[in-house]
C-alpha cells in the first residue's frame, strides 16, 4: 500500500531520535517530583523530548501535561478517534555491573542499539511516531484520527493514562505498541502488594534489594548477626552464584547477585533476594530466611497455595521484588502477582493474609484480567496488516502476563512490537534493540495507520 512512500529517508533521524530519547534516564524519582513534573525532572525531559519533535515535524500537537503529551498528522477527518499510546519512562537499570554497554549511552554495536527503555518501550514510541509523521507528510486521507499518546508512568501506577482519559475521554479504539505479535487481545490480572511491620526472631539483621515490584532483583545485600561460614562460598559455587562475602566484627557481610527479569515472567530469571534467603536457611538454619524461601522460590504461587493454570491465560506467576530490613527489625517488601481468570484478587489477598497475619498490607495498584473480542472489525484489521508484512508467523492471537496501558486505556489492545521468537530483554541488563527490523516496523505500522484511518468501522 502506497509504494510511493520513501522510508528510507526517514530511518537515519528515527535512528538518532531513538539515541537521543535513550540518552534521557526516565525513571519515575517521587523524591525530585514538582507539580509540573509529577514523576520527576527527567520523565518530564522525556515527555518535552517527544513534544517537540513534532513540533519540529509540523504535526499537530496537544497536552495533557504533565501527565502525557500527544500529537497527529494535519490530514486527519472528524471520524473515530484512534489512540496510538506508549511510554518514555523506564525501570531503574539494576545492576551497573551486570552491564556491559552505558545503560543510558544508546550505544550502537553492529546491528543493536544497547540501552535501557531501547525496547521498553522507547523505539516503540518513536516508531509510532513516525508511521502518523509519514501519514502527515505524505498527506494521506483518512477518515478517522489516529492519534499519537506519549504517556510518562506506564512502570509505576499508570496514573498517567488515567489523567489524559479524564482530559480528553476515551478513545473509540486504541492499541499500545507493548506487546508481541500478532496481536495481544488480553492480559493477566496484576496486582501488587506492600507489606510492612517488623521481625526480630532472625539473624538477618538487615537486607536491602530489589528495583521495583515488577522487576526480579537482579542484586541484594544482607548483614548477619553471625560470624562468616565458609559453607556460603560452597553453595554458592554449587548453584554457580555470584556472591561477595566479608567479616567484620562478628558480623557477615554478603552480598548476593541474580539475574533479573520481567516480573510477568520470573521464571526467566532468579531473584538475588531469594538466593540471600536460600543460602542462608542453608548455612545457618535460620527460620526466619526459610520461611522466606518456602514462600517464594516457586514463582508460579504454590508456596501460598495459590497455584493457578488457565487453559488460555496460563500460569499465575509471583514475583517478590523489593526487600527491606533494617537492624531495628522494621521490614517492607512487595509481592507482584499476575493471575488468570480462574482466581480472583479476594483469593489471593486472603492467602498473603493468612501467610502474613502480623503485618500490615497496602495494595497500590490492582488490575484484574482483561479481554478484547477478537471479531472485532479494528483487532482482524490489524490481524490481516500483520499477515500481509508477516505471512509466515502466528496469527493466533495471544494472552500475556505483562501490564501494559490496556489495562488504563479504554478500548485498547497490544499490538507488537516484540515477535514471539525474540530473546526477552525488556528490563534487563544490556536491554537492545536490532536496528535491521526498524524499516519494517515502519512499514507495518503505517500501514496499519493507513487501514484503521480509512475504515469504516472499527467496533
Amino acid at each position: 500500500m502506497y509504494e510511493q512512500i520513501d522510508y528510507s529517508k526517514y530511518i537515519p533521524q528515527m535512528i538518532e531520535d531513538i539515541q537521543n530519547l535513550v540518552r534521557i534516564p526516565s525513571i519515575r524519582d517521587d523524591q525530585a517530583a514538582t507539580p509540573e513534573a509529577p514523576y520527576g525532572p527527567q520523565v518530564r525531559e522525556a515527555l518535552d523530548f517527544m513534544h517537540d519533535i513534532a513540533v519540529r515535524d509540523g504535526l499537530k500537537v496537544g497536552d495533557a501535561y504533565p501527565y502525557a503529551v500527544y500529537m497527529q498528522g494535519q490530514n486527519n477527518a472528524a471520524g473515530a478517534r484512534i489512540d496510538v499510546v506508549s511510554h518514555v519512562d523506564v525501570v531503574p537499570v539494576g545492576t551497573l555491573s551486570n552491564w556491559t554497554y552505558e545503560p543510558f549511552g544508546a550505544e550502537i554495536d553492529g546491528d543493536r542499539m544497547y540501552g535501557r527503555g531501547t525496547s521498553d518501550m522507547k523505539r516503540n514510541a518513536i516508531i509510532s511516531y513516525y508511521a502518523a509523521r509519514i501519514l502527515h507528510d505524505y498527506q494521506i486521507p483518512t477518515k478517522n484520527t489516529i492519534r499519537i499518546v506519549i504517556g510518562s508512568d506506564e512502570e509505576s501506577d499508570m496514573s498517567d493514562i488515567q489523567h489524559y482519559v479524564a482530559k480528553e475521554g476515551a478513545p473509540d479504539f486504541a492499541i499500545t505498541p507493548d506487546g508481541t505479535f500478532p496481536l495481544q487481545i488480553g492480559e493477566k490480572g496484576a496486582t501488587t502488594w506492600e507489606y510492612s511491620g517488623y521481625v526480630t526472631d532472625t539473624i538477618v539483621e538487615s537486607v536491602h534489594g530489589g528495583a521495583g515490584s515488577n522487576v526480579v532483583p537482579s542484586e541484594a545485600q544482607f548483614v548477619l548477626t553471625a560470624a562468616y561460614n565458609s559453607e556460603l562460598d560452597t553453595y554458592a559455587a554449587g548453584k554457580n552464584w555470584a556472591i561477595e562475602v566479608t567479616e567484620k566484627e562478628g558480623k557477615t557481610y554478603l552480598t548476593v547477585f541474580g539475574i533479573s527479569a520481567h516480573a510477568s515472567t520470573p521464571e526467566a530469571g532468579d531473584s538475588a533476594i531469594t538466593r540471600g534467603f536460600e543460602l542462608i536457611a542453608t548455612v545457618y538454619g535460620d527460620a526466619f530466611a526459610q520461611r522466606y524461601v518456602d514462600l517464594f522460590r516457586d514463582y508460579y504461587g504454590s508456596g501460598f497455595d495459590i497455584a493457578r493454570e488457565h487453559e488460555v491465560m496460563g500460569p499465575l506467576t509471583v514475583n517478590q521484588g523489593v526487600f527491606d530490613k533494617e537492624a531495628d527489625g522494621s521490614i517492607a517488601f512487595t509481592i507482584d502477582i499476575r493471575y488468570p481468570e480462574n482466581i480472583t484478587e479476594p483469593e489471593l489477598s486472603a492467602a498473603f493474609t493468612k501467610a502474613f497475619p502480623a503485618l500490615t498490607a497496602v495494595k497500590p495498584f490492582d488490575t484484574p484480567p482483561i479481554l478484547s473480542d477478537v471479531t472485532l472489525p479494528a483487532n482482524q484489521l490489524l490481524l490481516k496488516t500483520f499477515e500481509d508484512h508477516y505471512p509466515d508467523h502466528s496469527l493466533e492471537p495471544i494472552i500475556s502476563g505483562g501490564v501494559s496501558y490496556s489495562k488504563v486505556m479504554p478500548n485498547c489492545v497490544s499490538f507488537g512490537m516484540n515477535f514471539q521468537d525474540d530473546v526477552h530483554v525488556a528490563h534487563q541488563a544490556n536491554e537492545y534493540i536490532e536496528l535491521a527490523t526498524l524499516t519494517d516496523l515502519l512499514q507495518l505500522f503505517t500501514d496499519a495507520f493507513i487501514r484503521l484511518g480509512q475504515a469504516d468501522t472499527l467496533k
